[in-house]
C-alpha cells in the first residue's frame, strides 16, 4: 500500500506537470481570523475550510473526518506545544485540492480530536508545508493571499537572495534569526499568534542581549491536550533591543515572552513586517521587508498582563486568570466575572470571546475574585 500512495503522489505532480508544460502560479486568498490564515480548499469534493500552518501538521478534527469519508488506518501519538502527547489518527483523505491546479489524489492526515476553536472559526483542520513540499509557496499578509508556484519560484527571484534552511521531515521553516549579535534557529509558524516568543532554553543563551522587564507566573499556550497538559511555570517579559531578520531587515524594541513551550516561535504576526517565500524543494527562505531600513515595533508586541481563559469546572463554563506578569491587581486562578461591563456569563465560552472584548485597547476593567471587586489590566 506504501508503493501505491507513493506512486500515487507522483502521477498527481505529473499530471500537473503535463498539463501545464511550463512554470504555473496559483493565487490564493485567505482571510485573517483571530490570528490565523484561513482559506478555502476542497477535498473529496466537498468545499472547506483550513488553516495555513507552517509550523503544525495536516490534520482534520475528527467530525470532519467522517463526513469528508476518511479512511481511518492506525493509531499514531503526538506531541503538543507543550510538548504533551495525545493519541490521534491517521486517515487518508482523497481528492485534497488547493486553488486551481494544486492537490493530492490521495493525502495522509493526522485526525485529532474535536476541537471547538477550530468549530467557531468554521475550519475542519489545518495544513502545513508539507502540503506544498514540491513547490514555493509565497505568503502575502497585507494582501491576504499566498502565491503556489511550481515547479520553480517565480521569475526574478535569486537563489543566492534565499538563506538555506532545514526544512526536516515535517516541512517546517526552522530559520538563522540574530538576536543582538547571537543566532538562534526560529520556527516560522504561521499557525501561531503573535510575533515573536522564547522557548526557556533559547532565552538562557541569549539572555544578554535582552532587557527584562517583568515576571510572572502561569500558562502562555493551551495546546491539543487542553488545559490539564499545558505548562505552568514561571514567565518573563522581555524587550530585545534588535533583532535581525534572514534578508536583513532590523526590528527594534521587539518585546517578547519567555515560558510555557521548548522552541523560540514567530508567529504570524511576523508578516506584518513583509512576505515570506518558502522554496521548500531546494530549502530556501526568503523574507522581503515591505519598509526599507530599521522598524521600531515596541508598540504591536506589546502583551496583557494578564491572560484569562475559558474552562468547565463541574459542568459549569466560566473564565479564570491562567497567567499573570508584572504587578497586576489579580491573581493567577480568580474567576472574572466581566469585562468592561460585559458578564462573561452572556458570552461563548471562547478564548476569541476574550480577545473580541480586549481587542483595539491598551487597558481594560475586569470584575474578579469572590469579593467581586473592579480592577484594572493594561498591555505592557
Amino acid at each position: 500500500m506504501r508503493h501505491f500512495i507513493i506512486a500515487a503522489l507522483c502521477f498527481c505532480s505529473v499530471c500537473v506537470s503535463a498539463q501545464t508544460r511550463q512554470q504555473v502560479h496559483d493565487t490564493i486568498p485567505f482571510e485573517i481570523v483571530q490570528g490565523k490564515l484561513i482559506f478555502g480548499a476542497s477535498i473529496a469534493g466537498h468545499p472547506v475550510k483550513l488553516i495555513l500552518d507552517t509550523g503544525g501538521q495536516n490534520i482534520i478534527v475528527a467530525d470532519s473526518a467522517k463526513m469528508l469519508g476518511t479512511e481511518f488506518i492506525r493509531n499514531h501519538t503526538i506531541a503538543d506545544v507543550n510538548d504533551a502527547s495525545i493519541n490521534v489518527w491517521i486517515g487518508r483523505v482523497k481528492n485534497f485540492k488547493v486553488g486551481n491546479f494544486w492537490g493530492w489524489g490521495v493525502k495522509e492526515v493526522t485526525v485529532v480530536p474535536n476541537n471547538q476553536f477550530f468549530k467557531e472559526l468554521g475550519v475542519v483542520g489545518a495544513v502545513s508545508g508539507d502540503m506544498f513540499k514540491e513547490a514555493c509557496l509565497t505568503i502575502d499578509r497585507r494582501a491576504k493571499h499566498f502565491v503556489i508556484s511550481y515547479p520553480y519560484r517565480p521569475a526574478g527571484i535569486s537563489r543566492a537572495d534565499g538563506t538555506v534552511v532545514d526544512m526536516g521531515q515535517l516541512y517546517h521553516p526552522i530559520v538563522p534569526v540574530k538576536f543582538g549579535d547571537k543566532v538562534l534557529d526560529v520556527l516560522f509558524d504561521t499557525g501561531a499568534t503573535g510575533f515573536l516568543s522564547f522557548g526557556e532554553s533559547d532565552y538562557r543563551k541569549v539572555e544578554d542581549q535582552t532587557e527584562q522587564e517583568a515576571r510572572g507566573h502561569g500558562l502562555l499556550y493551551v495546546g491539543a491536550a487542553g488545559i490539564s497538559g499545558a505548562i505552568v511555570d514561571s514567565i518573563y517579559k522581555v524587550n530585545v533591543p534588535q533583532v535581525t531578520l534572514p534578508g536583513g531587515k532590523v526590528l527594534e524594541n521587539v518585546g517578547m515572552l519567555v515560558g510555557g513551550h521548548s522552541t523560540t516561535i514567530a508567529g504570524q504576526q511576523i508578516l506584518d513586517m513583509g512576505v515570506m517565500m518558502l522554496d521548500f524543494p531546494r530549502g530556501l527562505f526568503y523574507f522581503f521587508p515591505y519598509e526599507d531600513g530599521p522598524t521600531d515595533v515596541r508598540e504591536a508586541t506589546k502583551s496583557w498582563n494578564v491572560k484569562i481563559l475559558p474552562m468547565v469546572e463541574e459542568g459549569k463554563g466560566l473564565f479564570r486568570v491562567v497567567a499573570t506578569v508584572g504587578d497586576t491587581p489579580v491573581e493567577v486562578d480568580e474567576r472574572v466575572w466581566s469585562i468592561n461591563g460585559i458578564d462573561l456569563a452572556t458570552v461563548a465560552l471562547s478564548e476569541n470571546s476574550i480577545a473580541e472584548l480586549l481587542d483595539g485597547r491598551h487597558t481594560a476593567k475586569l470584575v474578579a475574585g469572590d469579593t467581586r471587586r473592579e480592577v484594572e489590566i493594561r498591555k505592557i
